[in-house]
């Protein structure tokens, strides 16, 4: 596996003070890359109604990017409509990760083809290949792009972690895996599967009572590194591991 992604997502509820805690957790760690998320102009509406601007200020990304660049590190967007993500366009966001939510929405897609930026794409809800198929075809072979298989499930029987070589055989593209699921075991297993990145989301502060957007499929920042130490950890014994069966066959072979 060649990175691990923190995701924010919104699980900032808009607060200015919860971002920055990520941001700066982020900055101080051995992480490489970091998003954050854009929702739909409809829900940031309703959410509005009902008391949580979910919506962080244009300021709060120029200085995230700014310094997040100065740490040579990168920071990216995931994006699913073009009316919020038209908001921020103009920002020097390093990559882009398409939602299951906007992989059918051309006008987006097109939009951040200019970029020429690398993208993600996420498989989300139901997702289906031929959808992945014209996201692909709509952004063109210029652009980098990789899949990330996202099961929306907590049910270790549902995860179907074949489906990430199932992509790869089908599109002949880089599939990393984006974390909908709340055991971090699982997420040892991975390594067997050789993803190409894994997006994890987190959340920034234990308060009691408090219900994130993205809350059980999202670890706490305190637990990050310990995840990202894990992954670290098996994909080194997986790589030993594929050295020894190597040496062993070559040994069995000529008779070593």
């Amino acid at each position: 596996m060649k990175s691990l992604y923190l995701e924010s997502g919104i699980n900032h509820f808009g607060n200015i003070k919860e971002a920055h805690k990520i941001l700066n957790f982020f900055l101080k760690s051995k992480l490489r890359n970091l998003t954050f998320m854009l929702q739909t102009d409809e829900f940031y509406r309703k959410q509005k109604s009902l008391g949580i601007d979910f919506k962080l200020p244009e300021n709060f990304y120029k200085l995230a990017i700014d310094k997040i660049h100065s740490k040579n590190k990168k920071i990216g967007l995931s994006v699913c409509r073009l009316k919020t993500y038209n908001e921020l366009s103009h920002l020097k966001f390093d990559f882009f990760k398409i939602l299951g939510a906007g992989v059918s929405q051309n006008d987006l897609i097109k939009k951040i083809k200019k970029k020429n930026k690398p993208v993600f794409i996420s498989t989300g809800f139901n997702v289906s290949k031929k959808q992945l198929k014209k996201c692909l075809f709509v952004l063109g072979p210029k652009i980098k792009t990789s899949l990330l298989y996202a099961p929306m499930t907590y049910k270790k029987n549902e995860l179907n972690l074949n489906k990430i070589n199932d992509l790869k055989k089908t599109f002949s593209k880089p599939v990393g895996f984006s974390n909908h699921h709340n055991d971090k075991e699982i997420l040892s297993i991975l390594t067997a599967y050789k993803p190409s990145a894994l997006f994890i989301y987190c959340k920034p502060t234990r308060k009691k009572g408090r219900n994130y957007p993205d809350d059980k499929h999202a670890f706490f920042l305190d637990e990050i590194n310990e995840i990202k130490d894990k992954f670290d950890n098996y994909s080194k014994m997986t790589l030993k591991a594929k050295r020894i069966k190597k040496i062993n066959i070559f040994a069995n072979e000529f008779k070593f």
